[in-house]
């Protein structure tokens, strides 16, 4: 049986460095399209291809013979959104039209998309659920929600599987410190409180 190929887009991130690892470690092939805004923590490997790319210009890198694409890449949480809101509809809700555009064009079998819990808003619910209806209350949550419908019209053409995970935290090749649970467990590992 030959390796999957994965494209994982955003695979030098936070979720995506640790993500890239375990699918290395499974002896998939994987080709990680990242602007590296935050570095390359990705070590060297036989089954690591590497493309320091925007996803606005998806268009410089083929799809052909990858069976999977999972799209990470974002401008991630409120306050990174808000200090360009027009990069951030771009990057996260036009560039993910595009990318889903190219892998049916290029005859990707799925496609797999992190959204955020974020989408359902501040609820009174005790349970909330994939059918609980999505109030988005930042722009960020929004372009989220918009990106969600966007691949989810594409459906017929594409096994899309969506993900929409809570605040993420622990630890990763790439850390982030603004991230509360982290910030707290940082400070109390070195300043012991």
């Amino acid at each position: 049986m030959k390796s999957k190929k994965i494209i994982v887009l955003g695979g030098c991130g936070y979720i995506g460095s640790k993500l890239v690892n375990q699918l290395l470690n499974r002896n998939y092939k994987v080709m990680v399209i990242d602007t590296m805004w935050f570095g390359d923590y990705l070590k060297k490997n036989k089954n690591l291809t590497k493309k320091k790319l925007d996803i606005r210009d998806i268009q410089k890198i083929s799809f052909k013979g990858y069976d999977t694409i999972i799209h990470l890449a974002n401008i991630a949480n409120d306050p990174s959104v808000d200090l360009n809101t027009s990069l951030s509809w771009e990057v996260n809700v036009l560039a993910t039209n595009e990318i889903i555009k190219k892998a049916i064009n290029e005859k990707v079998k799925k496609f797999i998309f992190s959204s955020s819990g974020s989408v359902y808003g501040i609820r009174e619910e005790k349970q909330v659920v994939e059918t609980t209806s999505m109030t988005p209350i930042s722009i960020y949550n929004k372009t989220k929600m918009i990106a969600e419908r966007v691949i989810q019209s594409y459906s017929k053409k594409i096994r899309a599987y969506i993900v929409r995970p809570a605040t993420v935290c622990g630890t990763s090749p790439r850390m982030r410190f603004d991230i509360t649970v982290n910030a707290l467990s940082k400070d109390a590992v070195l300043k012991k409180k």
